[in-house]
């Protein structure tokens, strides 16, 4: 089977990470919205509204910070592949000929100096 072109491979991958995310947000907001279970068990007293109010924050902020580590672990790996595919151009392109050497001195020579005896 043939390869995909690089634009389709980067289409595909965006795709699967959003839908990832849209995933991890959906569950996140049905659990919010899900009703308690040990409230619907006989005997069981409901929580207040400042225990709902409290577990509502803290799945808001473990949802935003499990975003922000998705969208840490996503710029990380494209920083590190396009670091590994420069370091391979890099790597196996082809060594670069050599400089003419023929007159190497005379390029790099010190200006005429004065003789010891003339007066500068």
């Amino acid at each position: 089977m043939p390869q995909a072109p690089d634009e389709n491979r980067r289409r595909a991958a965006l795709i699967l990470a959003l839908i990832g995310v849209g995933l991890i947000l959906a569950g996140s907001i049905l659990a919010i919205q899900r009703p308690d279970p040990s409230a619907t068990a006989p005997g069981a007293s409901s929580p207040s509204p400042e225990q709902s109010r409290q577990i509502v924050e803290a799945i808001r902020q473990v949802a935003f910070l499990l975003m922000l580590l998705v969208l840490i672990f996503a710029v990380s790996v494209l920083a590190f592949r396009r670091w590994s595919r420069h370091f391979r151009r890099r790597l196996l392109r082809k060594p670069r000929h050599p400089t003419p050497a023929s007159d190497v001195w005379a390029m790099h020579r010190l200006p005429d100096a004065p003789a010891p005896d003339e007066p500068s």
